[in-house]
């Protein structure tokens, strides 16, 4: 989360999959299936990038990963 309660859109997104992900009732199995059969291979290689930058960021030092998250937030349109 950005700092002053500024939620970005890319925050609301990966709440949104977490989410979805979190509900004990779906069947992640079917999920593969549609996704496999109506995902493109560009949208199947999206997801794992973000799991992939995921990974890398849960075992990062998370003081600095957020701090240099802030930085790049700032520097965008820079």
């Amino acid at each position: 989360m950005v700092s002053k309660g500024i939620i970005t859109r890319e925050e609301k997104i990966a709440q949104s999959i977490i989410d979805f992900l979190a509900d004990m009732r779906l069947d992640l199995d079917m999920i593969g299936i549609y996704f496999g059969r109506y995902a493109r291979i560009v949208i199947y290689n999206r997801l794992q990038h973000i799991a992939e930058v995921a990974k890398y960021h849960k075992e990062a030092d998370e003081k600095q990963d957020y701090q240099d998250h802030l930085d790049y937030i700032k520097n965008i349109s820079a």
